[in-house]
């Protein structure tokens, strides 16, 4: 799935958690790199001369492991040891061939669909409060 990093990451953690519990039992699973918090250089782009250049730090949680034989990695900011796992685990199973995929594709769907969702109710919340200027001047 193309933005599965971003599903899991903008996901609520207990349905994560929820789902990798579910399928795990089924796996082989070896822990490579406990999930640990690092640092990471964030790294943009000039955007005159398209010259890379570094903003800075950020706090981040790896993980590596196998599942099944399969290398599986996950990285995402901040302080999140549960998160990172999860996405290692999910990265790896979707790596294996001959397994079935519906059940961790329909988890990802319905996450994404309701991060849409949330997204929605969002900009309806910022769009209610802003202030329409030309209205204020026919006062």
């Amino acid at each position: 799935m193309e933005n599965q990093d971003y599903i899991i990451c903008e996901c609520q953690l207990e349905a994560l958690e929820a789902f990798v519990s579910s399928i795990e039992p089924v796996f082989e699973i070896k822990i490579v790199r406990a999930p640990s918090i690092c640092m990471t250089m964030v790294q943009a782009e000039d955007a005159v001369e398209y010259q890379p250049f570094y903003l800075g730090e950020a706090l981040t949680t790896e993980c590596e492991l196998i599942v099944n034989g399969q290398k599986g990695y996950g990285i995402c900011l901040g302080d999140e040891p549960l998160r990172c796992y999860c996405m290692a685990f999910i990265d790896a199973i979707t790596q294996l061939k001959d397994i079935d995929l519906s059940k961790t594709y329909q988890f990802l769907n319905e996450q994404a669909r309701l991060i849409e969702e949330a997204k929605k109710i969002e900009y309806n919340h910022i769009q209610r409060t802003k202030v329409d200027f030309k209205l204020m001047e026919q006062d």
